[in-house]
């Protein structure tokens, strides 16, 4: 009689252990679209998502750059060659795309020598690199990465000094206070402000160190214009007087004190999501087709720091 069952010399099934305790089978890569279980390594998650394509897409940049930033600088002894290999493209396709359009230059810039700095620094001993020959490719290829974003900046500077052009000095000092409000980080302010004494006045008003203060330690990013002040400025506030008074606050202080202790609040033009019903990873604005159809499919924003956690 024919054994029709499976065979008893097979290897036994593979099961994982979820957050909540529970074992389950693990799901397999679907690589014909831009969902991923994640159960998979860092490289197949780079191409299943097409991380190297999507840098040229301007509201996914900065989210791969802080997810390639993330991995140089904690992760990348835990990384294999594929994984590596994948990252280098990654950041070949960054450096192109800074050449096509001219934008994020000094984040490129920092990332590059942060870069090269983290892999030089593993001299003599390769402990992430695999041998002596490898690990010289790598530095020459970043020391070129960064001769080609100097020359890019140097071409920048010759193309400024044409004085015909309108700079940020001769705007109205209305649209120069607007231009700053919009700055979402405080180093960006301060160097603004380090243009001329003009505009270094605008950068030290409190309005606009206040709603800073209010964006990104106010609870709702919603009410960052609103008088009501999140538990983080208002513990603060507590511990340097006995009364709250919110007239009488260094706002600008106050920023970089409360930066040290909570860190900036992450905010990305698009993420990547994980559905809840299927695991699977995929970007905000293409969505996927969630295998249980019958439930009511809901999604998790993943920052970049939680998904490197998750696949390294």
């Amino acid at each position: 009689m024919p054994f029709i069952g499976r065979d008893w010399r097979a290897d036994g099934e593979q099961w994982t252990k979820t957050d909540i305790g529970s074992w389950e089978r693990p799901r397999q890569l679907s690589t014909s679209s831009s969902l991923l279980n994640v159960n998979s390594s860092l490289s197949d998650v780079f191409n299943a998502l097409e991380i190297a394509n999507s840098v040229n897409n301007i509201r996914r940049f900065n989210y791969i750059a802080k997810v390639v930033q993330i991995l140089f600088k904690d992760k990348l002894g835990e990384l294999s060659g594929n994984a590596q290999r994948s990252l280098f493209q990654v950041i070949g396709r960054m450096i192109d795309m800074v050449l096509k359009t001219g934008d994020n230059i000094s984040l490129m810039q920092r990332i590059v020598t942060q870069f090269h700095n983290s892999i030089h620094s593993a001299y003599p001993f390769y402990y992430y690199i695999g041998s002596a020959p490898l690990w010289q490719r790598h530095i020459e290829m970043l020391t070129r990465m960064q001769e080609t974003i100097k020359q890019v900046q140097t071409n920048m500077i010759k193309t400024d000094e044409d004085t015909s052009k309108l700079t940020f000095d001769s705007l109205p000092v209305e649209m120069q206070r607007e231009v700053i409000r919009r700055l979402d980080n405080g180093t960006d302010i301060v160097n603004v402000g380090m243009i001329n004494s003009n505009i270094y006045r605008v950068s030290q008003e409190l309005l606009i160190w206040r709603q800073l203060c209010l964006y990104h330690f106010g609870g709702d990013a919603q009410n960052s214009n609103n008088s009501k002040l999140g538990e983080n400025i208002l513990g603060l506030m507590r511990r340097q007087q006995d009364d709250v008074d919110t007239n009488d606050i260094d706002w600008k202080s106050a920023y970089f004190k409360l930066k040290r202790q909570y860190g900036l609040r992450e905010v990305y033009a698009e993420m990547i999501h994980q559905c809840q019903l299927c695991k699977c990873l995929f970007w905000q604005d293409t969505g996927h087709s969630c295998p249980y159809e019958t439930l009511t499919s809901s999604s998790i924003p993943i920052t970049p720091r939680k998904l490197v956690t998750m696949l390294v």
